[in-house]
């Protein structure tokens, strides 16, 4: 039977009022946030899962955090492998900024609303959140219309991901956690390298990685985000493609490092699983 032809619930000026209304309010009581969207660099065949991701976008828009206690999730924990941080937080975005600001992004999964995996960074806190799922029908089709969506997130956990957004505050997720080799350098054109640009082999096209810092006094070079080339110390030559830096390179690490976390224990790691496992063999887990 057909709803009361004398009532209709979806009035096209009572909708842009309340959308008017919500997007004031979030924009009144809300923060700035900046959405990255996620592209994915390399998949996994077999279960088709994103091996490494890169952020090179970034909008600025508002957002209202649901819980006004703080963030929410079980906090800090202890555990066997140091402090554990479990933050998790609801992110309520208007749909007209969504669709103003973000939805014509190329990167995107679906331009309609947020997508799981995207990243939200939260400049208040410094912290970066990872969308785990997004609730698009809450409150339910207020005046027939949604207005608004919830991204629930947690604390995001780096993955040796790719960030090149120029905001600083972004930037410094990767270069505070990617692992980085230690390359000491001979000689050079006395150029320095910058950090960010990516490094190439000299007289090919071959990225060796991306510079995460560079001390012009003892000429030692961090490079991170590395592909896999090998490179031969006393012969090696790198060169920077915005800077054009050439060096030599001398010797190399031997170990990946954590360069800014002073508590890091990988290289322990690796050390004392040297004792158990031997690494010469062609399968140190199994029997062949």
């Amino acid at each position: 039977m057909p709803t009361n032809v004398f009532f209709n619930h979806a009035v096209d000026t009572e909708q842009m009022l309340m959308e008017d209304l919500v997007v004031e309010s979030l924009r009144m009581y809300g923060h700035e946030i900046f959405y990255l969207p996620r592209e994915v660099a390399e998949q996994e065949d077999i279960f088709l899962e994103d091996v490494r991701s890169t952020f090179g976008d970034s909008y600025s828009i508002e957002a209202y955090i649901e819980n006004t206690e703080g963030f929410e999730g079980e906090g800090d924990l202890f555990s066997k492998f140091g402090v554990e941080i479990r933050d998790q937080a609801t992110f309520i975005i208007s749909l007209r900024s969504w669709e103003r600001f973000i939805s014509l992004d190329e990167n995107l999964a679906t331009s309609w609303r947020p997508n799981e995996g995207d990243l939200i960074y939260f400049p208040l806190s410094g912290s970066m959140f990872e969308i785990k799922f997004v609730e698009h029908e809450n409150p339910f089709y207020q005046l027939g219309k949604l207005f608004v969506f919830k991204c629930q997130c947690e604390l995001y956990e780096y993955n040796q991901d790719d960030f090149d957004t120029g905001i600083a505050g972004i930037d410094d997720v990767e270069a505070s956690n990617a692992y980085s080799i230690k390359y000491n350098m001979n000689s050079g054109n006395s150029t320095a390298f910058t950090a960010g640009e990516q490094v190439k082999l000299y007289g090919t096209n071959t990225v060796v990685g991306e510079v995460q810092s560079w001390d012009g006094t003892t000429s030692v070079l961090y490079l991170m985000n590395l592909t896999g080339q090998t490179v031969t110390a006393g012969s090696t030559q790198f060169v920077g493609v915005d800077s054009g830096a050439t060096w030599t390179v001398n010797t190399v690490g031997d170990e990946l490092e954590m360069i800014e976390d002073e508590l890091a224990q990988n290289q322990d790691f690796e050390t004392t699983g040297d004792s158990y496992l031997d690494f010469s063999e062609t399968n140190p887990f199994g029997e062949v």
